[in-house]
């Protein structure tokens, strides 16, 4: 079987989307998947609509060109071209865009993380000021591209239920998105780190907070659990990364800003960072999928977060984290780590838990195995 991966942006680049096309990539090869890649794809279709960008932008819309057929047909030819000159057994694509009005013959898997009517009016300033006719072409771009793929796959169970108004559920996988840092240490460092930290820090907690959008990622939350925890006698520092919050920091507040994870001393200090905190507080108020929570769970480290989009999927309440219903109260979570920073037992556990979790679920290698697995059986059917 040989799979023709394309995608808009290049997936060899780590900072696409996150860096989940670098890492399906990498893990395809990694499994040894003949895989022929067309990235990154023209875009110059766009700039016949150029005018109508500008207009938007005098009109403080919201607008995508993605969605405009133009720019889908551009797309698709150039994949049917691919097509026609490689010997393609199936078409992969990270995201439904670029499939959508493709005609090649072939099978086509894509592997997302929303479906476009979940994010309308959920997602904060990327949907905001859209007007309706833009939201129409989205709505009719997803349904088409559903109609022309064979399997559609989900990084949660949210999108999937989303995407299980637009298509038969039958077509339809989720399979959720990995951790993308290095992981050498096994389940015994993870319980021996688990009782380090509670031997060392008698009466301390270390938070972590990994984020670019500082107010959908729920930063003052996080900020007031921290000062809620001091107040209360438990001496807590509170580290941000990826945010600078406008306006007064707190003392026990500490902000790194933002850290490259392409490079080796960006991946080395968030790396560093993960290990030593006690857990990892990303309170959301919207959430496709959870890349951060993976990375967490893959250190050992318990999260806690609120119960919206794709996040149940990555964070099981009392399992790997604590999962509370959105707009719980930060002194939910205050009252959360007390309980488990007086019982290293109980500490330990959830650290334990949150390293299978890792092991068996969250990590791109399962994930990607199970991919393969899809575009396997899409192949063997025609």
């Amino acid at each position: 079987m040989r799979i023709g991966f394309v995608s808009i942006q290049d997936p060899s680049n780590v900072t696409t989307w996150s860096g989940i096309p670098f890492q399906i990539l990498t893990q395809m090869r990694a499994q040894n998947v003949d895989v022929e890649v067309l990235s990154p794809l023209s875009t110059s279709a766009k700039l016949l609509l150029a005018p109508l960008k500008l207009i938007s932008r005098a009109r403080n819309q919201s607008v995508t060109l993605d969605h405009y057929p133009i720019v889908l047909r551009a797309y698709a030819r150039q994949i049917e071209r691919f097509v026609r000159e490689r010997s393609i057994d199936v078409i992969f694509s990270p995201g439904t865009i670029p499939i959508t009005l493709l005609r090649c013959g072939k099978p086509i898997v894509t592997w997302t993380d929303a479906v476009f009517h979940s994010m309308v009016d959920y997602y904060g300033t990327a949907f905001a000021n859209m007007p309706a006719p833009a939201v129409r072409r989205g709505q009719w771009q997803e349904e088409t591209a559903l109609r022309n793929c064979s399997i559609a796959v989900y990084g949660s169970t949210w999108a999937c239920e989303a995407a299980a108004r637009l298509t038969e559920a039958s077509k339809l996988r989720v399979l959720p998105f990995g951790s993308s840092l290095p992981v050498s240490h096994t389940a015994v460092d993870v319980a021996r780190f688990a009782a380090e930290k509670r031997a060392i820090r008698k009466n301390q907690c270390e938070l972590l907070f990994v984020g670019v959008n500082w107010e959908r990622k729920g930063g003052p939350i996080a900020v007031e659990t921290a000062r809620l925890l001091n107040d209360a006698g438990i001496r807590t520092r509170l580290r941000v990364v990826g945010s600078r919050p406008d306006g007064d920091i707190p003392s026990f507040v500490d902000i790194v800003g933002f850290l490259n994870k392409s490079s080796e001393s960006g991946r080395q200090q968030l790396i560093e960072f993960y290990r030593g905190a006690d857990f990892l507080i990303l309170p959301t108020k919207a959430e496709a999928a959870g890349i951060v929570f993976s990375e967490a769970s893959s250190f050992g480290l318990p999260s806690l977060t609120y119960a919206t989009g794709g996040v149940p999927d990555y964070v099981r309440n009392g399992i790997n984290g604590v999962c509370i219903e959105p707009g719980g109260s930060a002194a939910r979570f205050a009252a959360a780590i007390e309980e488990l920073l007086v019982d290293p037992a109980k500490y330990s556990a959830y650290c334990t838990r949150a390293f299978h979790e890792y092991q068996e679920r969250l990590n791109w290698e399962q994930s990607v195995r199970e991919l393969v697995r899809f575009c396997s059986q899409c192949a063997c059917s025609r």
